[in-house]
């Protein structure tokens, strides 16, 4: 039996979790007794107040979670994959897993309007329109996953840290752009920091809205020296942005770092101050991490393009 943990936050913003309870419940009772335990160690902790969703995969527990735990009283649903067809096959099909609006307007379009319709419709269709992305569809909606819940799935160090921002509206301008661009290199360069990791390669991806022509780009570069100061990879995701930006309105951007190292295998300089700005940004964060997220914020923040104040109230995407 697995269940997915949605919405724990700790220190390191554990969003959703998968756990594996088959060999546990011998020890600590069924799913639903073990979940009650977990919400409550969580609140009792942390104070968040956490949503769980069981079922028999982890796709359906995700869907369980996110479709009814979150709307009911008790914060935890249990749905085994059999009764997909009278529950979530019921449900619009916007309201799946991994379907966005434009993606649920293509759907529209073909006739499917629940999920159960798209559980229905011919794997070969959706095969036929989106290749290996339209089966993945199909299996969600039918609750097929095969994949495991391994303990040590992330037990190496990560390739990469990346941070994803789907803007409130189209940002034509660079003056716009800059400030989320800067927001978005604030955030990776302060997980790297957070996990003793710098970067050699630095991307900048932006998209459009409009899925059926999509605009956009992904580049990347390799910086002179590793780093996590936000100065630096803000300056190298700016330079990529402004030599591939074709002037045409922006929807989402993201800036990722990767050519992961230790932040330990750092070249020490006469002639910069790169030690003060590294010191400079672990008094910030330690701010952060004890005051919250608004407390020190940069000037730029405050701009109505801005999205850091927002983003601040949300929960991995979600309103707290």
């Amino acid at each position: 039996m697995w269940f997915t943990n949605c919405r724990q936050v700790i220190d390191n913003r554990i969003d959703e979790q998968f756990l594996d309870v088959t060999g546990s419940l011998d020890l600590f009772g069924s799913p639903e007794t073990i979940a009650r335990s977990i919400q409550s160690r969580v609140m009792d902790e942390t104070g968040v107040y956490i949503r769980i969703g069981i079922s028999d995969t982890k796709v359906v527990s995700k869907m369980a979670c996110d479709l009814y735990a979150k709307k009911v009283p008790g914060g935890i649903c249990t749905l085994p994959r059999k009764d997909l067809p009278s529950t979530i096959w019921e449900k619009p099909v916007r309201d799946m897993f991994m379907v966005g609006s434009r993606m649920a307007q293509h759907l529209y379009k073909m006739g499917v309007h629940t999920i159960g319709d798209l559980a229905q419709t011919p794997l070969s269709r959706l095969r036929e329109r989106w290749g290996v992305n339209g089966e993945v569809l199909w299996r969600i909606a039918r609750g097929i996953d095969d994949s495991p819940v391994k303990p040590g799935t992330y037990a190496h160090q990560q390739q990469g840290i990346g941070h994803q921002m789907t803007l409130p509206r189209d940002y034509d301008s660079w003056e716009d752009i800059k400030v989320v661009l800067l927001e978005l290199a604030e955030l990776v360069s302060r997980r790297s920091r957070d996990k003793s990791l710098m970067g050699h390669v630095v991307s900048v991806g932006c998209r459009g809205q409009d899925y059926d022509r999509p605009t956009g780009f992904s580049r990347q570069m390799k910086v002179n020296e590793p780093t996590n100061i936000t100065d630096e990879v803000y300056d190298a995701a700016a330079a990529l942005f402004l030599r591939h930006w074709d002037g045409l309105p922006i929807r989402r951007i993201s800036v990722s770092l990767t050519g992961l190292v230790p932040d330990s295998e750092v070249q020490l300089s006469w002639f910069d101050d790169r030690e003060r700005k590294r010191e400079l940004e672990r008094a910030t964060d330690d701010i952060k991490r004890r005051y919250g997220e608004t407390a020190i914020m940069r000037a730029s923040s405050l701009c109505s393009s801005a999205q850091a104040h927002e983003r601040s109230h949300k929960i991995g995407g979600h309103y707290k």
